[in-house]
């Protein structure tokens, strides 16, 4: 039997996209609270279509997979956005993980997103399937160019946004083909050839990126409420966490482990669960 309702929350359709790619659909939840410059954009041009037909572009066997135009010249006029690594926010709210972590004094989560604490400050981690936003080297550079991280990438905390993390459909990002990026400076006909001359080269870049396509980006906020997903995220904290917590650190009374290893959990090992649920109200 499934945990009571009560230990989990529903989630917010503004805070709900979905990605509908060649390799299947993604369901993403946004941490607006955490980020709500990036939330704010992202919303924006998900809504503006601007995903819609574009690709992951960028697939790294062990880092990220990455989306979005791609090309400095494509990104016009969408704003930069200020570096939203890291807050100031109280404790309260936030569930520790409960053993020490290498790379934050305090590892955890809050509202079902992994995070780290120092003191007052609290951050989201670059574990996998996290949302972040890519920029260039300054802190302040990032638009709506978005990486999803393959495998734990810590060191990447606090020096680029998180700002939401896949709920569904993981494995579909997964299954992307591996691609590196393009340099601009290795295809100028892009932008000063002509129309013509651009068009191939996009009719070329699809080539190259079959398999990766963006089919369609949404706001589960903006479908119609009978074809509106809708997702629930077990709530940290909650005696089923607690629980699932305990179950993935200690192996004491698992006959075939002969060696019982330390009850040691890693942060980015145990995602906390989600499910997509009938649109009965959440008790």
């Amino acid at each position: 039997m499934g945990a009571p309702t009560s230990e989990w929350r529903r989630v917010d359709a503004e805070n709900l996209v979905l990605l509908e790619t060649t390799t299947g659909t993604v369901a993403i939840e946004l941490a607006a609270d955490a980020a709500p410059a990036h939330v704010a954009e992202f919303r924006q041009a998900v809504r503006a279509g601007t995903y819609d037909g574009e690709y992951f572009y960028r697939v790294i066997e062990g880092h990220v997979a990455q989306a979005g135009l791609e090309f400095e010249q494509r990104l016009g006029d969408w704003p930069l956005l200020p570096l939203e690594a890291e807050r100031t926010v109280p404790a309260e709210g936030f569930t520790t993980l409960g053993n020490a972590d290498l790379f934050a004094e305090t590892a955890g989560h809050r509202d079902g997103f992994a995070a780290g604490r120092e003191g007052e400050q609290e951050w989201l981690l670059n574990c996998p399937g996290a949302l972040g936003m890519a920029r260039n080297t300054g802190p302040d550079t990032a638009s709506i160019e978005i990486f999803i991280p393959l495998a734990p990438r810590r060191y990447l905390d606090r020096n680029y946004t998180v700002f939401g993390r896949v709920i569904d459909g993981i494995d579909n990002i997964n299954r992307l083909k591996r691609v590196d990026p393009v340099d601009e400076a290795d295809i100028p006909e892009f932008f000063d050839k002509g129309e013509d001359a651009a068009k191939m080269a996009f009719a070329a870049r699809a080539e190259r990126l079959a398999g990766n396509e963006i089919l369609k980006a949404s706001l589960a906020a903006d479908l119609p409420e009978a074809a509106r997903p809708v997702y629930e995220v077990m709530k940290t904290p909650s005696p089923e966490w607690e629980a699932l917590k305990l179950s993935k650190r200690d192996y004491s009374g698992i006959p075939a482990v002969v060696h019982v290893p330390p009850m040691v959990l890693d942060v980015c090992s145990l995602p906390v669960p989600a499910r997509r649920v009938n649109a009965e109200p959440a008790r």
